[in-house]
């Protein structure tokens, strides 16, 4: 049973990484874009919250040195207040952005991925079409899975409190843990509803999460083994870029979190890649029909000079 399973996996895996070569223009192009994206907003984020930070930091230092009844102490609080509005501003908008961009890319590489999969070819623009008209599907399957996440995360730091207080370390670690696994678990589940909303019309937000929980029904352990898999990588990938940025430059200290932002990126492309083809060894699995891809893209391509039929004509 535990052969069967692994080798079910390494198989998985291998067809994820055959997608990319079928069509490895296509996902050069998304993975490019991406990154290109990614980069851009990442120094935009950076040149903008620096100058914003050295002012803080500044007035931080000159409030120390200020006596309350002085009249310049009210307006380094008023100035410091502004600045850190301003910082949590530009996070909240680098968050925005950099999500909806994780929206765009992940849906474009899901797509890409079903039609290499299903044997098909398909051009930037169809992609591009296709991604434009369901986009409003895996954002609101997004938004789901974003407040589940946070939410799950905001009781596992609350039950962490109380035992980083006492000091019981033995008990934080095997919480951490635990946490960890679960979280694993769930990503099955949140990661396969995304798919769902993006390659089913009639699928998105607690639809398609519950769509996703029905389709992952006997197939739990694959499931979880992919999610494990993707998870370590992304951890490696985090802690060697950390090991190469000790005592280095601003300048270098930049140019490493783009390569882990963009890493980052690369690995979670190739696991959306291992998802879609799960995806469909679930359906297989409980017997559904895979054979129905991308509908809308399929009407998009009548020609332009067709005949019309007698009932089409007005």
């Amino acid at each position: 049973m535990e052969l069967a399973l692994l080798l079910s996996f390494v198989q998985t895996l291998i067809k994820a990484h055959r997608i990319s070569l079928r069509n490895g223009r296509l996902m050069i192009c998304i993975a490019a874009s991406a990154v290109s994206l990614y980069s851009l907003l990442f120094l935009a984020i950076v040149f903008s919250l620096r100058p914003a930070i050295s002012h803080l930091i500044t007035k931080s230092g000159m409030l120390l040195i200020t006596s309350p009844t002085s009249a310049d102490y009210p307006y380094l609080l008023l100035s410091i207040r502004e600045n850190v509005g301003l910082f949590f501003a530009l996070e909240w908008v680098f968050i925005l952005l950099c999500s909806l961009c994780s929206i765009l890319f992940s849906a474009m590489t899901i797509y890409a991925s079903a039609t290499v999969h299903g044997g098909k070819n398909l051009s930037t623009k169809d992609l591009a079409i296709a991604v434009a008209r369901s986009w409003t599907r895996p954002l609101v399957t997004f938004f789901y899975i974003a407040l589940f996440s946070n939410g799950y995360l905001f009781i596992v730091i609350n039950l962490m409190i109380p035992l980083v207080l006492l000091r019981a370390n033995i008990a934080t670690v095997i919480l951490c843990i635990l946490a960890a696994l679960l979280y694993t678990h769930l990503a099955v589940v949140w990661t396969l509803g995304f798919i769902v909303s993006v390659l089913e019309e009639d699928k998105s937000g607690l639809e398609a999460l519950a769509k996703a929980g029905r389709l992952v029904r006997g197939r739990k352990a694959h499931g979880f083994a992919l999610s494990l898999v993707i998870m370590v990588l992304s951890i490696l990938m985090s802690q060697v870029v950390r090991l190469v940025s000790i005592r280095q430059s601003n300048g270098a200290y930049i140019v490493i979190g783009l390569v882990m932002l963009n890493s980052l990126w690369l690995v979670r492309m190739f696991g959306l890649m291992a998802y879609t083809v799960f995806y469909y060894e679930c359906k297989n699995f409980h017997g559904e029909e895979s054979n129905k891809l991308m509908v809308s893209l399929e009407y998009s391509k009548i020609p332009a000079n067709a005949p019309l039929t007698t009932e089409e004509l007005p």
